[in-house]
Order: structure tokens, then sequence, then C-alpha cells
């Protein structure tokens, strides 16, 4: 009976415009994944072979400077484009990227590190600007119904893009990946949107201007809600890139060569199988639980648990199922759940606000990260484990954050609801 109930609730979701939209969308972020998923085990086999997970470290470091810069270029941008048209321009220019770098290898130039850096810009940007346009379409309460969907297909594609390229990695090699992820990306610009009478704000007043040189950073550092939701996404990623550092130097002290991008290959499998589920079986139940904010403060503490459980077994088997764990629950309940938090905005600090905190705010922490691991490993010299103890401290701090972003998210959806952000769809009000 509940499963007949829950397709029935899933039909009802996905029946009229609003469902054939979401189809679209899940389609379209299918794809962005698939082609991101070629490029993962590129990223790691051509900066780790030769290099370290120090140098690797450091390049994650790279990607928040020229964030810095790319902030407040987007801002001048979205005056001229945006929803639909935007996601097209950014997706070609990104792939013309990719294009550039596999002429750059064929002519045997060293690509790794400058690589592992864009590659870290284009998943922030690429994957921040498809859900930019997605909000256009949603208010809260829909969010909370086919945001997940939209993710499933995303999930979907994490899945398959890493299936196949633990495969075409050994066929293909390194830079035919790039041109597989090519295609993907155009076949994405290609997909029919959503019907544009669906836009939720069509009718709002758009006179507001964007004319801060800062654009996005200043938009965030004046909204509160948004330096709380920045404060949660610094966090997550500072904890997350340090956990991929230990990963990475587990990984090269016991393998080398065509292992590491193997190695990589398979986890990133495994992570995406384990989102997946977590996607379709587990985030909207979760919400209907214990809420957004709910689920957010759940992920603080089963980071802090999952760290704490590192300090007695620290070997690469276990951390690798730790770090698993860590990256299917944020692809899948964080990252659905951090879209949500933003559907209570205005277009136009939704607009600026997710852009920063999805590129700049998420980068600042790996170069926080760098930072960290400059002090431990260099200026300390202690070993990789210590950073283990450090990312327990910061999912303490992390749990306090999410407790008040929550609180704030609660307050904001009634915000919303009054102010006519979050009304029906189907009614037009």
């Amino acid at each position: 009976m509940k499963i007949t109930q829950l397709m029935h609730g899933v039909w009802d979701n996905m029946r009229g415009p609003e469902g054939k939209a979401t189809f679209m969308f899940a389609l379209r972020l299918f794809l962005i994944l698939f082609a991101y998923y070629q490029l993962k085990p590129v990223r790691e086999a051509l900066i780790l072979v030769g290099g370290s997970a120090e140098i690797r470290s450091y390049a994650l470091a790279g990607q928040a400077a020229l964030l810095l810069l790319l902030v407040p270029f987007y801002s001048v941008l979205i005056r001229h484009l945006h929803g639909d048209r935007l996601f097209h321009w950014v997706t070609v220019f990104l792939a013309g990227n990719i294009l550039l770098f596999y002429i750059a290898g064929l002519y045997g130039l060293h690509i790794g590190v400058i690589f592992f850096i864009w590659l870290g810009i284009f998943s922030v940007v690429q994957i921040s600007q498809f859900w930019t346009m997605v909000s256009d379409y949603h208010c809260v309460e829909k969010g909370k119904q086919l945001t997940s969907y939209i993710a499933i297909g995303g999930s979907l594609g994490a899945m398959f893009g890493a299936m196949m390229a633990k495969f075409m990695f050994l066929q293909l090699g390194t830079y035919g990946l790039m041109l597989v992820a090519i295609g993907m990306l155009l076949l994405a610009v290609m997909m029919p949107g959503a019907n544009i009478a669906m836009k939720r704000e069509s009718q709002e007043s758009s006179s507001e201007s964007i004319q801060h040189l800062l654009g996005g950073l200043k938009r965030v550092m004046d909204v509160p809600y948004l330096r709380w939701i920045a404060a949660s996404v610094v966090l997550l990623n500072l904890i997350n890139s340090t956990g991929e550092f230990v990963l990475a130097d587990f990984v090269t002290a016991e393998k080398h060569g065509a292992q590491i991008g193997e190695f990589y290959a398979t986890f990133y499998l495994y992570v995406n199988i384990a989102a997946l589920l977590l996607q379709a079986f587990i985030v909207r139940p979760l919400y209907q639980v214990i809420g957004v904010g709910g689920a957010l403060i759940s992920l603080a503490v089963i980071n802090l648990s999952m760290y704490l459980s590192v300090l007695f077994f620290p070997v690469l088997a276990w951390f690798a199922i730790v770090k698993m764990a860590d990256n299917s629950i944020d692809y899948s309940v964080a990252n659905t759940t951090k879209q949500i938090l933003f559907l209570p905005l205005d277009r136009f600090t939704r607009y600026e606000g997710m852009q920063a905190i999805n590129t700049f705010f998420t980068r600042f922490g790996d170069l926080i990260q760098g930072g960290i691991i400059y002090l431990v490993v260099h200026i300390m010299g202690l070993p990789t484990m210590y950073l283990v103890g450090t990312n327990i401290g910061l999912c303490l701090l992390w749990l306090l954050v999410t407790i008040r972003v929550s609180r704030k998210f609660k307050y904001r959806s009634e915000q919303a609801s009054e102010h006519g952000y979050a009304r029906n769809l189907n009614s037009g009000e």
C-alpha cells in the first residue's frame, strides 16, 4: 500500500506543465553530470600522476582566487542575459574550454594543474547556472516536491558517467574522455526548455539594478540569511576538501600510475550509486519527516560521526568508505537542500546570491583548506591524521551554523509566502 501511495504521489507531482518541465530539467542535469564525471578521473590522473596530494590541495585553493574575479563579472553578465539564454551561453563557453584543453594535451603541454583548477570552476559555475535557471520556475513548496526529482536525473547522470568513465578511461584515454564530455554539454544546450509562461516571477517587478562592483559578493554581505548560508557552505566544503586531501594522501601512498585513475573511477561510481539511492528514496521522505532545516542539521551530525570513526580505523579501505558516504550525502541531501534554501528569495537576490555562494563561497572553503594543510603539514610537520581531528572540530562548528540556517529558512519561507514569491504556480497568483 505504501508503494502504491508513493507512486501515486510521484504521478501527481509530475502531471501537468510543471512535471514536464521537471523531466526536461532532470534530463539536462543528467547530461551535465554525465559530462562532469567523464572529466573527474581525467582531473585526478593528470594532477596526481607525477604530482602529489599536496599539489592537488593547493590547486583547490587557486580555484577560489579565480572565482573571486569571476563573481563580479557574472553580476555584469546577468544585466543582459538570464535564465535559459544565460545557461546556453555559459555551457557553450565551457564546452569550448574543454576543446582547448584537448588540443593542448595533444600537443604535449602539461595541463594537469591548470585543468584541475578549471574543472573545479566548471563544476560550480555550470551546476550553479543550471540551478539558477531552474529556480525561476519553482516556488518554495513546489521546490520541495520537484527539486528532488531533478536531482535524481543528476544522480543518474553522475552514476552512469562514472560507470562509463571506469571503462572508457582505459579505452579512449585521458583526452578521449574530454570529447565525450563536450558532446554531452552540447546535447544539454539543444534540449528544449520549459514554457516561459511558467516563470514564477514573470509578473514581479524587475526594476532593481545590479550596479555594485562586487556584484553577488556584496549581495551576500548585505543579506544576513545569505551570510549564514554562505557560512554553512564554506564549512561543508572545507570539511569535504580536507577529507579529499586525506584520501588522496592515502591513495598516492598505496597506488601508482594508471592505478590512481582506476581507483578514482571506481570510487566515483560507488559514490554516485549511493547518491542516486539516497536521492530517489531518502531525500523527499526526509523532508516530510524532519523538514528542510532538519535535513541540513542531520548532515552535520552524520559527518561528525563518520570522522570520529576514522580515528579508530585510519586505513585507506575504511576511509574510502567514509568518503564515499560523505560525498554521496553531499551530492544528494546536501546539494538538494542547498538549492531549496534559495527559493524564498526575490529574483535578483536569488540570482546573485546563488551564483556567489555556489561558486566563490563554495571554493573559499578550499582556499582555507589549502592554508590549513600548509600549516599542519609544512609548518607544524604533523601527520595527515591530524587533519581528521581538524575536521571533527569543523563538524561541531558546522552543526551550530546549520541550526541557525534552519531557523532563518523557516522565517524566510513564511515571509516569502506573505510577499508572493511562493505563490501557487497553477493559480498564477
